[in-house]
């Protein structure tokens, strides 16, 4: 008989004062048998913390609370690696500090988890403004919405959404933690429990996800071309760093040199730096950096103008 897993909740926050409150109040009313739910603030500067604390103080409900602030700002993957550590449970179902948890989220995403055995499970989410309007799902362009397949994913930004996810700890234990601060642990998480062929949908809405605030979520309205220039350099520095620790991730899998997933990888991320170079110094670090290989640096030069014209566009 498989034994039953363990289960813990991670509320991590920073600099969420606004929302904090509701969501702690929607992990603290999880109709599921009792469990620990992490309450962990990453060194905020605006009452989160203090928010927290308050509401941890007066729970007198049937769920553990371990109550958490780094001493220092660690970051998203900072903090992640942290959630890691910091959970007994051996599934760790994840929420920020400004999105909602129905009820029945933990009590489904059990289910799942006690039938299906996966290493990491999402679901779908009602998306709506900081002020309460309703918006399209369109996260579910994302890959796992389609396949799991693991060359797919292994070069998709878009796996996901993260909001709605729970891994298993055997994802940090087998890998270690995400080395790269630039990264989103969905993109690498993902493509982890891709490899192992064991990811999980729950298809029906277990979060409210909040749109245009949060850490991830940005007005995508440059109104310069420096802004523009700063943010998708950011971008492709991002997908930079995913591709790396997608490279060292499949090292642990065990996949050798040859394999499919893997030149896959190493494609996508010669072009990534080839555009990272060109964003970071100009025309003539791109010719030094690829001269050996003309037609990947025409596609990349031509790729990226055309994303300025499209900007200057957008701006006009």
């Amino acid at each position: 008989m498989t034994k039953p897993l363990t289960y813990s909740i991670a509320l991590i926050a920073y600099n969420q004062v606004d929302w904090i409150e509701e969501a702690v109040k929607a992990v603290l009313e999880q109709e599921c048998n009792p469990l620990e739910i992490i309450l962990s603030d990453d060194c905020s500067t605006d009452g989160t913390f203090d928010a927290m604390s308050r509401l941890a103080a007066a729970y007198q409900g049937p769920h553990t609370v371990v109550l958490n602030r780094n001493p220092v700002n660690l970051g998203l993957i900072g903090h992640i690696n942290r959630t890691f550590e910091l959970a007994s449970g051996e599934v760790i179902i994840s929420i920020a500090g400004d999105d909602i948890c129905y009820p029945n989220r933990a009590a489904r995403t059990i289910e799942v988890f006690e039938a299906e055995r996966p290493l990491l499970a999402f679901s779908q989410a009602r998306v709506e403004t900081f002020d309460g309007q309703e918006m399209p799902r369109n996260y579910q362009k994302a890959t796992f919405y389609s396949t799991y397949d693991a060359k797919s994913a292994a070069v998709s930004m878009q796996l996901y959404l993260g909001a709605t996810c729970a891994w298993h700890k055997d994802l940090y234990r087998k890998y270690g933690p995400i080395k790269y601060a630039e990264c989103y642990e969905d993109l690498i998480l993902g493509f982890r429990a891709a490899l192992e062929g064991r990811v999980a949908l729950i298809d029906e809405e277990l979060v409210l996800y909040r749109v245009g605030v949060g850490l991830t979520n940005s007005d995508i309205a440059y109104t310069t071309p420096e802004a523009h220039s700063a943010q998708r350099t950011r971008e492709v520095k991002r997908e930079v760093m995913v591709l790396r620790q997608r490279l060292d991730d499949a090292a642990v899998f065990g996949l050798r040199a040859g394999d499919p997933i893997l030149t896959a990888i190493e494609k996508r991320l010669g072009d990534r730096e080839m555009r990272l170079t060109y964003l970071t110094g100009g025309f003539s670090a791109l010719i030094q950096k690829g001269w050996q290989h003309p037609v990947a640096i025409l596609g990349a030069l031509l790729s990226e103008r055309r994303r300025q014209k499209k900007a200057r566009r957008q701006r006009a």
